[in-house]
């Protein structure tokens, strides 16, 4: 069992000793994930990623739930973090009805360029991704941590103890699939 794992089981079970070493642990780290996802948003973009982050641990601290790994609680930290970038979006795209739209800005690696995503395209693959989970969890996994973490392939590989070439092959394959979804739905509506 590693550091972090440790720590983080100690803290769930309520050792608040823990707490400051918990920080230590993770918080840089998170931080930065955290961060890189800020960095693609869009100028003017309120959500800072020290209030992601704290908001993010907030509601991993306030969880019952014992750690099994690093990579287990990475995965609950890039699900925190999807949902409150939803909420976000949710909020910015009711606020679009009275002015002011808002995109998210994302870094596709292989391209070497941004795409500004529009805050209803988060909130459609939001959406597809249950679906793309029951079918590929792995995929789903790629995409919260790509997404809506903002982590580059090697450092998904690394967190998923797959290989470079694994994750990218599941982010076109991903890819793929969502923007397939996402047109089905379109079209049904």
């Amino acid at each position: 069992m590693d550091d972090v794992t440790r720590v983080l089981n100690a803290v769930s079970q309520g050792d608040s000793s823990q707490q400051n070493a918990l920080l230590e642990s993770i918080y840089a780290e998170l931080h930065a994930m955290a961060a890189r996802k800020m960095a693609q948003e869009h100028h003017g973009y309120t959500l800072q990623p020290t209030a992601l982050v704290n908001e993010a641990y907030l509601r991993l601290a306030g969880n019952d739930r014992e750690w099994q790994n690093r990579r287990h609680f990475f995965g609950a930290a890039a699900e925190a973090m999807r949902r409150i970038l939803v909420e976000a979006a949710r909020k910015r795209a009711a606020a679009k009805r009275g002015g002011g739209q808002k995109d998210t800005m994302f870094e596709d690696e292989n391209e070497n360029h941004n795409l500004l995503v529009p805050d209803e395209r988060v909130l459609e693959i939001h959406e597809v991704l249950d679906e793309l989970e029951r079918e590929d969890e792995i995929k789903a996994r790629i995409v919260k941590l790509r997404f809506f973490v903002g982590l580059k392939h090697r450092e998904i590989a690394e967190l998923l103890e797959i290989s470079d070439k694994t994750v990218r092959r599941h982010w076109e394959g991903a890819k793929l699939w969502l923007h397939r979804a996402i047109h089905s739905d379109e079209e049904s509506s």
